[in-house]
């Protein structure tokens, strides 16, 4: 069946749904988080810079999260492939440990000169739950608070199991904790970024009893540096481990955490996604009386001694501080956003901007948002561009790719304008209105 249908994206799409459950591993990948009914590419063939070969042989400009966050030095970054291809040959997997994995974690505890230890994963996701049972060992407690998204363990979605709208305000709306432990309830609790009320009345009532306080630095915004000191002071009363999730804020701003920048330092800080531009790598670096734990609890798979990530995140890691890549990522997401900004300007739109620079979200205030979104993803593909409501920063996004984003943006906000005046926007689109969250999925 494949073989017959793989060049045809419709086709390819409806029969990986039916033998793929979601179509892909990744809630950020489904082609209806973008754009439903069939239109999106959602397969590639290859990808260089900011540019993606479509199984439809077109070539298109990525400015969404370019490969969900992962790959700031662009697809296919010479110097990664040259330290993959060379792990690889010479064997990525053997009885004994790469060395690479001592240099990597020497590298890591030069950044982060508070540590002591470094342990290795390959995902986001697991890299938190490692770093979550280090400190349910370490403190011999067991709650959780926590503020933002945490990935799909159990031991974050059962903050859903009393009610699902818990984790509403965590990034992804609509989580069912199914198959989730229900003796998991009460476990972790959540607070809001940057809100003094619930540090007052969740934090501050609560740290007593919990192994961890786990926040991510930043994503829509900073916080205030006295609202982090604040929460370094809780987590040290209360014996309680300080976790910084800097898979997405991580490698953005600087070379290492987005933490740096107010000089607060956790007792854990847990690194995945960018961190070797697209292969497969995470890492949770930490104060060794913490980490020591692992040596009790047991925390081990065949795939975290891998050669190839480590290799990739060493070179990711040299190059990422020789061209000051955080700097530079200001500077594009600083360029997106005024893209944004000028476009609704020009056009009669009120617009609501987000994020920090390189992490750069934004909102039409229109009748209905969510057709809005779908018709302005639909209408950027027509340009050749795969777009979204937020950009990621990207050293490959250049002055002209830029210029071709802007000026696509400018023509369709003004068809915007237009058909959302005369309520006729949702009649144009060309599919149902794409997803906003995880409720809807099937």
């Amino acid at each position: 069946m494949y073989n017959k249908i793989k060049k045809d994206k419709k086709k390819l799409q409806k029969y990986a749904h039916k033998i793929i459950p979601g179509l892909s591993g990744l809630l950020g990948k489904r082609p209806e988080m973008y754009l439903p009914g069939g239109n999106w590419p959602t397969y590639y063939k290859k990808a260089k810079g900011v540019t993606i070969w479509g199984i439809d042989k077109k070539k298109y400009l990525d400015f969404t999260m370019v490969g969900i966050g992962t790959s700031v030095l662009g697809y296919s970054d010479k110097d990664i492939n040259f330290a993959a291809i060379n792990a690889i040959k010479s064997g990525s997997m053997t009885t004994l440990n790469p060395l690479e994995d001592v240099e990597l974690a020497e590298e890591l505890l030069k950044i982060h000169s508070w540590a002591g230890s470094v342990k290795f994963a390959r995902t986001g996701g697991e890299s938190m739950s490692i770093a979550v049972r280090l400190s349910r060992a370490f403190t011999k407690k067991d709650k959780v608070l926590f503020c933002g998204y945490h990935g799909w363990q159990d031991w974050y979605l059962s903050a859903n199991l009393k009610s699902n709208k818990k984790l509403n305000e965590h990034l992804l709306p609509g989580l069912e904790p199914l198959g989730v432990p229900k003796g998991l309830i009460g476990s972790v609790i959540p607070f809001r970024f940057n809100d003094w009320k619930d540090l007052e009345k969740v934090v501050k009532k609560n740290a007593k009893d919990c192994a961890a306080i786990v926040l991510e630095p930043c994503r829509e915004k900073f916080p205030d540096k006295e609202y982090l000191q604040e929460l370094r002071r809780i987590a040290d009363k209360n014996n309680c481990v300080l976790i910084f999730d800097e898979i997405t804020s991580g490698w953005r701003i600087n070379t290492g955490g987005a933490h740096q920048k107010f000089k607060i330092n956790p007792d854990l800080v847990v690194y995945g996604k960018t961190i070797a531009n697209g292969i497969p790598m995470g890492a949770i670096v930490g104060r060794k009386k913490i980490m020591s734990l692992a040596l009790k609890s047991f925390i081990s798979s065949s795939f975290w001694t891998e050669k190839v990530g480590p290799a990739c995140a060493l070179t990711f890691i040299k190059k990422h501080r020789k061209l000051k890549v955080g700097k530079k990522l200001n500077t594009i997401g600083l360029k997106i956003k005024k893209v944004w900004r000028d476009a609704a300007k020009k056009n009669n739109l009120e617009i609501e901007i987000n994020g920090i620079n390189p992490l750069a979200t934004f909102k039409l205030r229109t009748k209905n948002w969510p057709a809005t979104i779908t018709y302005f993803n639909q209408e950027m593909l027509k340009e050749n561009i795969l777009a979204s409501d937020r950009c990621y920063a990207n050293l490959k996004h250049n002055d002209k790719n830029i210029k071709m984003y802007r000026d696509a943006c400018e023509k369709i906000f003004q068809n915007i304008y237009e058909l959302d005046k005369k309520n006729i926007l949702e009649k144009k689109l060309e599919g149902p209105i794409k997803q906003m969250g995880f409720r809807r999925l099937t």
